[in-house]
């Protein structure tokens, strides 16, 4: 389902989105899919099946200090 894109953004492509954050299409994809409060990253489907996303988001997140690894302090049984 192909929604009306915002106006007054710059939108950019799924490559050039995974391109600025250093992911691949895929997990662009993956985030795109994902809610905003789980991490996701706001989308439009521009066609049936390109994706676009809002350029001042992506740059802003790319910025942002991301969290990578796992937790410190291993595995705790109760």
């Amino acid at each position: 389902m192909v929604v009306a894109l915002p106006e007054g953004k710059k939108l950019i492509s799924t490559s050039e989105a995974a391109k600025i954050l250093g992911v691949t299409m895929g997990r662009m994809r993956q985030l795109a899919l994902l809610s905003q409060d789980q991490g996701g990253v706001q989308s439009w489907l521009a066609a049936p099946t390109a994706r676009v996303f809002d350029e001042a988001e992506i740059r802003k997140r790319a910025k942002a200090k991301r969290a990578t690894g796992r937790p410190r302090g291993g595995f705790k049984a109760n």
